[in-house]
């Protein structure tokens, strides 16, 4: 895979259908066991609020862009857009067989 599927993958999420309209939310290299990817509609809202001590900086990065320094306490929303990004395919495109050949799937 690629693009936000193979990053999802490699964090520990999961792997998603296209079709699905819904929103992931897999933590990074987390401490604790306790911490699991999330999948919800995509009309939610998920909110983060920052907590923190002030001898660790935190930065809200999105697609490897310049991260922006947050405070203690400051909120991040995070909700889908629409309209979606259009993509244009063959027609003899399939998702799971793309996943099938870049995963060694069934070889």
């Amino acid at each position: 895979p690629t693009g936000s599927t193979a990053y999802n993958l490699a964090a520990g999420g999961p792997i998603v259908s296209p079709e699905l309209r819904c929103l992931i939310v897999t933590p990074i290299c987390p401490h604790t066991l306790t911490n699991r990817p999330l999948i919800v509609p995509e009309q939610e809202v998920i909110r983060v609020t920052v907590r923190h001590d002030e001898q660790n900086a935190v930065y809200a990065t999105a697609d490897g862009q310049v991260g922006v320094p947050l405070k203690n306490r400051d909120e991040v929303e995070i909700r889908s857009v629409h309209p979606g990004v259009q993509l244009i395919r063959g027609q003899e495109y399939s998702y799971f067989e793309v996943l099938r050949r870049k995963l060694h799937w069934g070889i």
